[in-house]
Order: C-alpha cells, then sequence, then structure tokens
C-alpha cells in the first residue's frame, strides 16, 4: 500500500514538473514545485535534480521502506506562460489544501491539455512584434509597417514548416530567410527606409533572447548543466537567424541594391505605447494567461519606456538594461502578489525589449562574414547584457523573498502576546 502511494506521488510530481519544463518554466522553480508537491504528501526524503532535457526525482518515506528513484526524459520545449501559471495556481492549493493525488493529477491532464491561443491571433502577435519591435532600431512608420508584413510572413513559414517535423536550426533558417526576402523587396519600393530596422524587427519571433537571458539566470544560480544548454540553443539559433538573413542580404547587395537607413524618430512618450503594443504580439506569441494580460502589457510599456530613457538622461548602455530590467522586476514581483501568479507570466513580456537577440545576431553574422574579432567583441557584449539582466532580476527576486520573510517575522512577533 504504501509503495503504490509512493509511486502515485511521483508520477504525479514528475508530470508536474515535466508540464513545467516543456513550458519554459525556470529549472529552480521546476524543482521547487516538484518538491513542495512531495513534501505535501508527507513524504520525508526528496531529491529532485532537472536538467532542460531530463528530470531525475527520489522519494523515500523513511523506516524500512525502499528508496523509490524514477528519472523522465523532456523532449523540447517552448514558452508557454499559460501553463506555467496554472500549474503554479495548482502547487499552491494542492499544497495548502486536501486534495487527493487523482484529483490533482486529474487537473493537471486537463492543464495539459488545454488549447493555445489560434493561429489568426498569434499571426497577429507575429505583426504587432514585427511592428512595434522597429522603431528600437531607428525604423519610422513605413518601416513598421513593412517589418508587420515580413514578420507575417516569416511566421506563416515557420508555422508551415514545423508542420513537416523538421529541426527547430531548419526551420528558423528558412523562416528568416523568407521573412528577410520579404522585407528588402518590400523596401525597395521606396526609396526611404531602414532596412537594417526592417529586418531586425522582422526576425524579433526567432531571436534566442529569452533563452540566452535564463541561460545566464541558470548559470548565475548554479544550474551548470542547464545554463550551458540552453545558451548553445541560443547559439544554434543565432547561427540559423544569421546564416537565412545574412544570405539574402548578401545576394541583395551583390545585385546592387543598397541597404539604407532613416533618421525617423518617434516622440519619446509614445514609446510606452510601443511597448505595451509589442507585449500584446509577446503575450500572443507565448500564450500568456489572459486574465494578466493587463498587468503584462503595462510593465512591458514602462520596460520600453525604461529603455529608450536610459540614454536621454545619460545611462551607458549596460547600465540602462540593468535598470530598466531593475524596474521590470519589481513591477512583476508587485503584479505577482497582487495577482497571485508566478512572476515568470509578468517579467518575462516586460524584459523582451532589453533581451540581447540583436547582439546574438550581429555576432553571428560578423563571424559568418569572417569579422572574428567583431563577432567576438559583439559576443562579449551580449554576455555581459545577459548576465545584466540575469544578476538584476536575481537582485530583485532576492530582495523580494527577504523583504517578505522579514514582514513575515514582524507579523508573528506582533501576533505573540506579550510576555510580562
Amino acid at each position: 500500500m504504501i509503495e503504490n502511494f509512493q509511486k502515485k506521488v511521483l508520477v504525479l510530481a514528475l508530470f508536474a514538473g515535466e508540464l513545467m519544463m516543456k513550458s519554459g518554466a525556470e529549472i529552480y522553480r521546476v524543482e521547487d514545485t516538484i518538491t513542495r508537491i512531495c513534501k505535501a504528501c508527507r513524504i520525508d526524503y526528496v531529491e529532485c535534480f532537472a536538467t532542460t532535457t531530463g528530470i531525475f526525482l527520489s522519494l523515500d518515506m523513511g523506516g524500512d521502506d525502499e528508496m523509490r528513484t524514477f528519472i523522465k526524459r523532456i523532449d523540447g520545449s517552448a514558452i508557454d506562460l499559460e501553463r506555467i501559471s496554472l500549474i503554479n495556481k495548482f502547487s499552491r492549493e494542492f499544497t495548502t489544501t486536501d486534495m487527493s493525488i487523482d484529483a490533482g493529477m486529474n487537473q493537471l491532464r486537463a492543464i495539459s491539455s488545454l488549447p493555445i491561443f489560434s493561429l489568426p491571433l498569434r499571426i497577429l502577435g507575429a505583426v504587432l512584434v514585427g511592428a512595434f519591435m522597429c522603431p528600437i532600431y531607428g525604423g519610422g512608420f513605413v518601416d513598421m509597417c513593412v517589418a508587420a508584413g515580413a514578420s507575417c510572413v516569416g511566421y506563416m513559414i515557420s508555422f508551415g514548416v514545423g508542420r513537416f517535423r523538421l529541426a527547430g536550426f531548419i526551420r528558423v533558417f528558412i523562416s528568416c530567410l523568407g521573412c528577410t526576402l520579404t522585407a528588402l523587396a518590400a523596401a525597395g519600393l521606396y526609396p526611404w527606409h531602414n532596412t537594417t530596422a526592417i529586418i531586425l524587427g522582422a526576425v524579433t519571433i526567432f531571436m534566442p533572447g529569452v533563452a540566452i537571458t535564463n541561460a545566464a539566470r541558470d548559470l548565475l544560480s548554479g544550474d551548470m548543466l542547464s545554463g550551458v544548454a540552453r545558451a548553445t540553443d541560443a547559439a544554434i539559433t543565432s547561427v540559423a537567424i544569421a546564416g537565412g538573413a545574412g544570405m539574402v542580404t548578401e545576394i541583395w547587395l551583390m545585385q546592387g541594391r543598397q541597404i539604407g537607413t532613416s533618421a525617423n524618430v518617434f516622440p519619446l512618450p509614445i514609446f510606452f505605447l510601443f511597448g505595451v503594443l509589442l507585449t500584446i504580439g509577446f503575450c500572443l506569441q507565448l500564450n500568456a494567461p489572459k486574465n494578466q494580460m493587463v498587468l503584462a502589457c503595462a510593465i512591458g510599456g514602462v520596460g520600453m519606456l525604461a529603455l529608450k530613457c536610459g540614454p536621454v538622461i545619460g545611462f551607458a548602455p549596460m547600465l540602462t538594461v540593468f535598470a530598466g530590467t531593475g524596474i521590470v522586476a519589481i513591477l512583476g514581483e508587485i503584479a505577482s502578489r497582487a495577482g497571485r501568479d508566478a512572476t515568470t507570466v509578468f517579467i518575462i513580456p516586460g524584459i523582451i525589449p532589453f533581451v540581447p537577440g540583436l547582439g546574438l545576431f550581429e555576432s553571428m553574422s560578423a563571424i559568418l562574414a569572417n569579422d572574428i574579432d567583431a563577432g567576438i567583441s559583439r559576443g562579449a557584449s551580449t554576455l555581459l547584457t545577459a548576465g545584466g539582466i540575469a544578476i538584476s532580476l536575481i537582485v530583485v527576486a532576492t530582495g523580494a523573498r527577504l523583504t517578505l520573510a522579514l514582514i513575515g517575522r514582524i507579523k508573528r512577533a506582533m501576533s505573540k502576546p506579550d510576555e510580562e
């Protein structure tokens, strides 16, 4: 009977961890959720070790019972904020109520079968991302329209190629090749354009900025295997983007076309609106919880405004990224407590403008063009930026935990009767 109980707990905890890992959750969050579920079932000994490709879990109820160990292989992952949010809520409910293991398993099965946003909404998300990332790189209104169309084409190519179950590298390469060709062809129809901004806006939906930031967070948190794995995946994706976009650009230049620039600059306050619309696009791409999208988009708008205000007030790029990420992280922690949801739901969409996807793209482009020194220099700058983002997130998260712990101690001290 006890062995059967241990087995059911083990299966439940691993299923929750598997869903979180496949949804792009942080390693520490996966391990913490699994441990909490097992502890709630009165398991004396719990040891969990998670990587991006597998979860190792050992349980022991003490006494004369045998220890149970199980290894779960994780195949593929994509960021799904709604599933992370729902499993986070399930974990809280399971550990604070008398929910049975069977009821918990049924709830997890229901979460795993939830549909994501429909294809038209995801295409709309790609359009918003392409359009409102373009101004960050100096694009004007017409550039934004071209980038939106190119991003739409790229996403539809990615969706179509994905149905053939090709490797991710091939899918990203073909998609970036298609959307870059679309961007250059459309930009060539009018003389005043910023093709660089158009291309970068169009390929943003494929940029591994979140992956490299999560890799830095894992490395700084001591999860070396996961950090290296995610960094490698980000590097491979960057090669695919640079290869697809770079190939088309080089051929275009060989035909005598010129890559132009534009001096169009939008008023600073409007970047808050751009940030909100950009975050809506990423929320549709990342399947964010619908009931939290308003808060997430407001935080994204503040993040975009902080990114543009930093240089205006004299901040260096690195300090701008660090301070802006800190503002987003603080707002995410506040929203997390107010909405009783995972901080990831609010922080990931909010830090999108800061993530160094552009740096990875430029670094790999330089290396493919045989400009090794420039590639290494840009790559080092990219890693420093990712590290700055990760450090800022960790500092804010640690400060939030310490503040909550201090508040809890004060409340407990005040609730005790005064000793005479």
